[in-house]
């Protein structure tokens, strides 16, 4: 028989008996080891800096803390500060690990959101956990917020969506029995607003086409407040002759996102018929409405256009070929937040109407003579009243920019000539299923000016991108539309 020295029975004695010794299992938890957790959806939590969030359906006495999120797109968190950004919104993902991290980095140091009872450390994980950042659009910004965490909160994004993904997994150990936990994955989303001051208007968004979403950056068609996907951003809501639009033609409309208000408030406030602050002949007609996806020339959806924001949808009512009483002076309208009409949330002027004759004009005397017979005024526009662009020698568009194609920015004056005008600011302008359904403008390529080019010729500009060019003055395909003043 064979005698073993006793520090080597010991070890024996110890090889055997560590097989069968009945441990416990790996375990979350996320207050240091105090709580034992058996769901993944403590890691779908959030913090704020004046509260916790988790999901509905956990073990609330688990999180005594922390408030059930039940936050909706029309019911969202609203941050306690208008100063916070994206970081004051911690969750278990740090942000340089956006957008995911595999639950074997959580599960030990340096966050240890893994324990085991029995002493095992190195504990191992299966699945991930994964983040996405949502705007108001649905579009994905999580990689703008991991490059730049410290950005404030916007309005005009919110509510933003917050959604935390965990996959099935698995904790395990080397020794113990037993040695490993399975669960089950999980998701949730938060729906979440900056702090509010006050109501705003975010972007005025006319027929986005055409613009370098559609046609490509080299075109340079983008203004200085031009927003891909958006429109013309609002830089001042109370200082009218810098908001959109300051042209106008019967039927024509645009949207009105917004920031804190929905359009059914707006609408509450001001009613569904607004009427000039000054000014005569138009008025303008509110309603609810998502964007289009609007069209190009050819009557086809923009791919590049997301459509579906919710907007306040703002149609423009006034003289037509059709109505009797053609007179037209400049209007100022003014939109409110409330009912007293005391918070202002959005002012504009329209300083020049347009009425348009449907189909072919039948060659430049025609066209002169049907705005002579509109009588109040009405004249054939020059081509600075169409477009702000710059081409076969007419050089009245943005100075200095040598574009035969406007650029999308709002008209303004230079001493006492417009630089722009109607498509520059609205964009392709006809009649189509999503670009200005109702009105009289159909989906011919040339508008008459009043711009001679020699003896027999005249400029045209394009409906769709303001494109100069010259034809003859017989042509009889040209459109034509008059203005005023």
């Amino acid at each position: 028989m064979l005698l073993l020295p006793y520090s080597l029975s010991l070890q024996a004695l110890s090889a055997q008996t560590s097989g069968v010794i009945q441990g416990t299992a790996p375990y979350l938890t996320f207050d240091g080891g105090a709580t034992k957790v058996k769901s993944v959806e403590g890691l779908l939590s959030i913090k704020l800096p004046n509260s916790s969030y988790i999901p509905s359906g956990i073990n609330r006495p688990l999180y005594p803390n922390a408030t059930v999120d039940t936050s909706s797109v029309d019911n969202p968190i609203e941050m306690p500060n208008i100063t916070d950004t994206f970081a004051d919104i911690q969750t278990i993902v740090p942000v340089s690990n956006y957008p995911e991290v595999s639950l074997t980095n959580l599960v030990n140091a340096p966050y240890n959101y893994g324990r085991d009872d029995d002493g095992d450390e190195g504990i191992n994980a299966t699945g991930k956990l994964t983040i996405k950042w949502q705007d108001s659009s649905g579009r994905d910004i999580t990689e703008q917020v991991k490059n730049n965490p410290n950005k404030r909160l916007n309005l005009c994004d919110a509510p933003y969506q917050l959604t935390l993904m965990v996959t099935n997994g698995n904790l395990s150990t080397q020794y113990g029995i037993p040695n490993s936990s399975d669960f089950t994955g999980n998701k949730h989303s938060y729906y979440i607003n900056p702090k509010m001051d006050m109501p705003i208007v975010c972007y005025a968004q006319p027929n986005l086409y055409s613009d370098n979403l559609a046609w490509g950056s080299e075109y340079d068609l983008d203004g200085p407040n031009w927003v891909a996907n958006k429109g013309f951003k609002v830089m001042n809501e109370d200082d009218p002759i810098k908001n959109f639009p300051t042209t106008g033609a019967d039927r024509l409309y645009f949207y009105l996102l917004l920031g804190g208000i929905t359009p059914e408030q707006v609408i509450v406030a001001n009613g569904t018929t607004v009427s000039a602050e000054s000014g005569t002949g138009i008025s303008l007609s509110l309603s609810k409405d998502e964007t289009p996806k609007w069209e190009d020339w050819l009557g086809n959806p923009v791919s590049a256009y997301f459509g579906g924001d919710k907007g306040l949808k703002v149609l423009l009512k006034g003289p037509s070929i059709n109505s009797t009483n053609k007179v037209f002076t400049p209007s100022l309208f003014k939109l409110y937040a409330d009912s007293n009409h005391t918070k202002l949330l959005y002012s504009f002027k329209i300083e020049r109407w347009y009425i348009v004759q449907p189909g072919e004009s039948s060659g430049y005397a025609n066209a002169q003579r049907f705005c002579q017979n509109l009588g109040n005024g009405y004249r054939i526009p020059d081509i600075n009243d169409y477009s702000n662009a710059n081409n076969f020698g007419w050089t009245g568009g943005i100075p200095r920019r040598n574009s035969a194609w406007y650029q999308r920015r709002l008209s303004y004056q230079e001493g006492n000539r417009w630089i722009g005008g109607l498509f520059n600011e609205w964009g392709r302008t006809y009649n189509g299923t999503n670009s200005y359904s109702g009105s009289d403008w159909d989906s011919g390529d040339g508008y008459w000016t009043a711009q001679p080019s020699g003896i027999y010729d005249q400029y045209i500009v394009n409906s769709g991108d303001g494109y100069i060019n010259i034809t003859y003055l017989t042509q009889s395909e040209v459109r034509v539309a008059c203005v005023v003043p």
